[in-house]
């Protein structure tokens, strides 16, 4: 098998495992971070002592998590769609994720589902979108030079 289907095939498997987890993720009926807030309430408020009120230092973990989780899914898509497809991915990042927030809004009565989840998770698929397109780039300097190969 050709290192590039090879590449694709790997990428395709991961991406699909990573979209169950990000369903579950994104479906689950509860807030996720519900079982660790005592101790993770507790650990932000130690951040009063420099002048940071543990809301505000969660809307940032919470906002930066967000980024992150769409970081990897994007990066998947580039490798199966290829560079020059890279489009396919920030947008399946939106998509993804108004249709998450959607559902949380509508149908998940203990979840919330924001703008500002939308605008954090585009952001990691666009993050992740320039992340893939560096990767792909790389692996097609390699397949194309026998002496890295």
């Amino acid at each position: 098998m050709p290192a590039d289907r090879r590449i694709r095939t790997r990428a395709t498997i991961a991406l699909f495992a990573y979209t169950v987890f990000v369903a579950a993720v994104g479906l689950w009926p509860t807030p996720v971070d519900r079982p660790f807030h005592p101790l993770l309430f507790r650990l932000l408020g130690t951040m009063a002592v420099v002048g940071i009120r543990p809301l505000d230092a969660y809307d940032v973990i919470e906002f930066t998590a967000n980024i992150a989780f769409f970081v990897p899914p994007a990066l998947l898509l580039v490798l199966i769609a290829g560079r020059r497809r890279w489009w396919i991915a920030p947008l399946a990042g939106l998509l993804a994720s108004v249709a998450i927030e959607l559902t949380q809004h509508f149908f998940l009565p203990a979840r919330f589902g924001t703008v500002q989840d939308v605008i954090a998770n585009t952001l990691g698929a666009v993050i992740g979108t320039g992340i893939g397109v560096l990767v792909a780039g790389r692996l097609h300097a390699n397949a194309r030079d026998p002496l890295t190969s």
